[in-house]
């Protein structure tokens, strides 16, 4: 009789691989929305009809039907059977595969079982930490401190509330009382880096007081560690989780999980020293920062930053500590260099960091920064080439000695062609001797494990300046004392909604019948510089009422939609049509604006009308009717990834596999009715 493999080993295997970077190893995929597609590998098609979900670690063809997590693409893909796809993808993570036909066996099995145990409870345990902080923030006596001090670093409640900060209160065991009222509970803080045990007394406490609380997510947004900044004068300033079962610093990025649900499709990553650099460049609308967790930039970093994009801007203070560590970053970062990728190096003014930076110079000037910070290649050049005289023959002699074996390091293809001619240029030395260089001189590497000192427990060069008066900030409409804008952050969430391209976040609210008001809902009247369909749909309306003649029939999908501003468009729809069957005529703008001046929504709604200019003149029904298409095509997007979570279940049956199919023939006839207008 065949071993069986127990499945507690299987569920730590999947939970242990992402089924993008499997994939993607087999198959070139590209980012498309929040998924990833390629041409079938199961069947010959020219068009892309195979997609990965990464959020539900799951793939699809739409042509062929074949479907199925990681172990069942390799099953597919190399034509083996169960044990075999088991074996090599738990070869590809370092594991070895427990059997139950022995005693041996059995006991590795229960081993495995204990730690896929472990690692849920951390994960549980650590989710409820989260919560616990953040009830902190809102709560306790001892809050205004901490809000203070956020709002000191221009931090407003919704980008606090976006990354889940909390506050862990002064006191020795807060935490632990909340989350282990019992004494056998407490172990398992212990093991998920939350208390500390004394050795001498065996006295336990929260490891965390006192601090302002950063949650760290994995790629599936599973709280793993926290960071955390100290109010007072403690030391370290900043602390983070110890390795547990559930967290490897090494392999983490803060902030990265949060960049990824902000901008699926992220054009490059910037990597900063510190969660507070994350946070504030957020709080400026920079959104694609993440910081490496108290470690030099590893291997590991690199690898998960460019399978996600294919440029890597890497921002050190312009210290000797900041050149330390973007030499590093340079080193490391050469090996992944293949064509088509780029790396660059913002060094920032002595004394500055990106908080503070951002803070006095304001997205623009930063912005401007980073698409200007220095590539790679030039780098090299110039940190190896400092205090080198091109002149003298005994200096660039040691430029070729150092720079050649590096530039081998490189992969084969253009960029490293073109270092080796520069050098060569700079140099005056062949190809050939440069490549002999490069065979007695081996390159100088820095260890993965090498600790960067600056990012982890070391105070920064300056305290954290309170925004004077009258500068350039983003503000709340809350008092200083209050940050009632901060909501709790859903953490239990399977799924976060992919709609910031269309609306703010705090728009979200439940829809009321046509002619009810709105739940009361705070509206801001600050409106992104390019406007969703909804909001241009509204803004016809708002100016035009009569093109809401030629749309006979609300469309449906309207209500359906999760978001704010669809909502109002159909409030908006529903008011014109009732005010058009009262007055017997279609309403004047001014009647119409009098009428929705009561709602919540409002000063985005006169907002929106007084940018009516910014609309191009033409046929207003054609673009309210091409505004609502393109609704309704995010509307299918939405039914798309409902569908795809149905068929990744276990149950699913071959309706659901129909629906998604016929999904794609509604979807693709949209596109091409909106392409033949254009």
């Amino acid at each position: 009789m065949a071993s069986r493999i127990p499945q507690s080993f299987i569920d730590d295997l999947l939970d242990r691989t992402d089924i993008v970077d499997l994939v993607d190893g087999h198959v070139k995929l590209k980012k498309t929305g929040r998924n990833y597609s390629a041409c079938c590998p199961f069947h010959k098609e020219k068009t892309p009809s195979f997609s990965v979900a990464p959020d539900k670690q799951f793939y699809y063809c739409f042509g062929c039907g074949a479907g199925g997590n990681a172990i069942g693409f390799l099953m597919q893909l190399a034509n083996l059977n169960f044990p075999e796809a088991v074996e090599e993808l738990a070869g590809k993570a370092g594991l070895t595969v427990p059997k139950d036909d022995s005693i041996t066996s059995k006991a590795a099995s229960a081993a495995s079982q204990a730690k896929t145990q472990a690692r849920n409870q951390a994960y549980d345990l650590l989710n409820r930490a989260s919560q616990f902080y953040q009830s902190q923030l809102r709560r306790h006596p001892e809050r205004q401190k901490a809000v203070t001090y956020l709002k000191g670093r221009g931090l407003s409640g919704q980008i606090a509330q976006r990354f889940g900060v909390g506050y862990a209160p002064t006191g020795w065991q807060n935490l632990m009382h909340e989350l282990a009222p019992e004494k056998e509970q407490e172990q398992a803080l212990i093991d998920a880096g939350m208390l500390v045990e004394k050795e001498e007394n065996k006295r336990r406490y929260d490891r965390f007081r006192d601090r302002i609380m950063f949650p760290i997510k994995d790629y599936k947004g599973r709280i793993i560690a926290f960071g955390g900044r100290v109010l007072g004068d403690d030391k370290p300033k900043y602390l983070n989780s110890p390795e547990t079962v559930v967290f490897h610093k090494q392999k983490e990025l803060y902030g990265l999980y949060e960049a990824r649900q902000h901008e699926r499709n992220l054009k490059r990553i910037m990597v900063v020293e510190g969660y507070m650099d994350v946070v504030a460049l957020a709080q400026h609308n920079i959104n694609y920062a993440v910081a490496t967790l108290g470690t030099s930039t590893s291997t590991f970093h690199l690898e998960r930053i460019f399978k996600l994009v294919s440029e890597v801007v890497f921002c050190f203070d312009g210290d000797a500590a900041g050149l330390k560590a973007a030499d590093r970053a340079m080193h490391t970062c050469l090996s992944f260099m293949e064509d088509g990728r780029q790396a660059r190096f913002l060094l920032l003014p002595d004394g500055e960091d990106p908080d503070s930076l951002v803070r006095q110079e304001g997205n623009e000037k930063l912005t401007a920064r980073i698409t200007e910070a220095t590539p790679l290649s030039d780098f090299l050049f110039q940190r190896l080439g400092q205090d080198l005289d091109p002149h003298n023959l005994e200096h660039r002699a040691k430029l070729a000695t150092d720079a050649s074996p590096l530039i081998e390091t490189i992969p084969k293809g253009i960029m490293r062609s073109m270092m080796q001619a520069r050098l060569s240029k700079i140099t005056g030395l062949d190809k050939d001797t440069l490549a002999e260089l490069s065979a007695l001189k081996a390159p100088s590497t820095v260890p993965i494990s090498d600790v960067n000192t600056k990012t982890q427990d070391s105070p920064k060069k300056k305290p954290a300046p309170t925004i004077p008066p009258g500068s350039a900030q983003i503000t709340t409409h809350n008092s200083a004392d209050d940050y009632s804008d901060y909501r709790m952050a859903d953490i239990n969430s399977d799924t976060v909604e992919d709609s910031h391209h269309w609306h703010h976040e705090h728009y979200q609210s439940s829809f009321t019948t046509e002619h009810s008001q709105p739940s009361r809902q705070h509206f801001s009247a600050t409106l992104p510089k390019v406007q969703n369909p909804a909001q241009a749909a509204i803004r016809i309306i708002l100016r035009h009422p009569e093109t809401v003649e030629h749309i006979h029939e609300i469309p449906a999908h309207l209500a359906e939609l999760k978001m704010q501003d669809a909502r109002v468009l159909l409030q908006l729809l529903g008011a014109v049509q009732a005010m058009s069957k009262l007055l017997k005529r279609w309403p004047n703008p001014a009647e119409l604006h009098i009428e929705c001046a009561s709602w919540d929504a409002w000063p985005m709604l006169r907002q929106l009308a007084a940018m009516e200019s910014l609309l191009p003149q033409g046929d207003y029904p054609q673009q309210l009717e091409e505004a609502i298409n393109r609704l309704l095509g995010h509307h299918f997007e939405e039914r798309f990834n409902q569908l795809l979570h149905l068929v990744s279940l276990p149950n699913a049956d071959a309706t659901t596999k129909q629906q998604l199919k016929d999904l794609i023939k509604e979807k693709e006839g949209l596109q091409k009715r909106l392409k033949s207008r254009q």
